[in-house]
């Protein structure tokens, strides 16, 4: 049993064939097929030794067969077209049919013959051909094709003897090298997964985003406060410029008691009594914050003045000012 398995393996090793894409070539002769082309024949003999390439040769006017030759061939396979002379002139139609074409290289198209706008789909196609009609024949070679994609090549060969120049060949052969490896290629330039836009890296990103979240549920509404850098509260004058820094960074901020600290750190060291006490906690109600903070010494005639400018002269305001001057 084991000698039969391992006549299995060997059977199957030396008659599967490794699936790969290949090019299929399609050549079109020029009139009279190939007995006036005996360079392009030369040439097809040279691409037939290509690896991985396949290549079949068509009368100029049996065009529409490469059509469905090309239609038919296995998905994966790239495309060449190559034209002659009238068979260059058969290309456009040839591109107008088919469902896609990889490469078409026409050389030296006729002017004796009508052609349409080219409209298919075609990957490249290049054009060589002489604008000079009186040195191909009266512009046997000399037509230029028209559509949107075409490459042109201009050159000072002969109808006959362009079939012959090297350029020519070498173009061919290195179009056809270049689809051949095309799908490596590709596969190479293939792109990586998306990078995150970020340059600082994730790191940051994450700290950009925990900075971001709010820390409660009304905090999304609430204004972002600028950072204050704090003093030490060694003295009454550093807890005075504290509360003022804070004032000003919140300046929708109801009165609150700080005001009042405020007024009581600058007001002098005896106490004035029930009734002061009280018009001082009016004053930290209804003064402006701004005037607070400014050094200044609160006297008893200030409040005085205070009180009437805006309740009017009263006998308890004279009262107080009297008792607090003769104190």
């Amino acid at each position: 049993m084991r000698k039969l398995a391992l006549v299995l393996v060997f059977l199957t090793s030396v008659f599967s064939v490794p699936a790969s894409a290949k090019t299929f070539v399609g050549v079109l002769w020029p009139m009279f097929g190939p007995l006036p082309a005996i360079g392009l024949v030369e040439l097809v003999a040279e691409l037939k030794l290509m690896p991985d390439v396949e290549v079949n040769t068509y009368l100029h006017q049996n065009w529409p067969s490469l059509v469905d030759d090309i239609e038919h061939q296995p998905p994966g396979t790239r495309t060449v077209v190559v034209g002659y002379s009238l068979g260059a002139n058969s290309s456009v139609f040839v591109a107008n049919k088919a469902k896609y074409i990889d490469v078409i290289i026409a050389l030296q198209p006729s002017m004796l013959s009508w052609n349409p706008e080219v409209t298919g789909r075609v990957g490249r196609m290049i054009e060589v051909y002489n604008p000079n009609p009186v040195m191909t024949f009266g512009g046997m070679g000399s037509k230029k094709l028209i559509g949107p994609n075409i490459e042109y090549i201009e050159n000072n060969d002969s109808h006959p003897g362009a079939q012959f120049s090297s350029e020519f060949r070498t173009l061919v052969k290195s179009e056809i090298n270049r689809v051949t490896n095309e799908p490596s290629l590709l596969a190479a330039r293939m792109p990586g997964p998306p990078k995150a836009n970020n340059p600082l890296g994730p790191t940051a990103l994450a700290f950009a985003s925990e900075q971001a979240a709010p820390s409660s549920a009304d905090s999304s509404n609430r204004p972002v406060k600028p950072a204050v850098k704090q003093q030490p509260a060694s003295s009454p004058s550093n807890a005075t410029t504290l509360a003022a820094v804070r004032q000003q960074a919140e300046p929708s901020r109801a009165p609150g008691p700080t005001r009042l600290a405020a007024v009581k750190l600058q007001a002098p060291a005896h106490q004035p009594g029930q009734n002061t006490l009280a018009l001082l906690d009016n004053l930290t109600s209804t003064i402006d914050s701004g005037n607070l903070f400014v050094p200044r010494e609160l006297t008893a005639a200030d409040m005085v003045d205070y009180v009437n400018r805006n309740y009017g002269t009263s006998r308890t305001a004279e009262a107080q000012s009297t008792d607090l001057e003769y104190r």
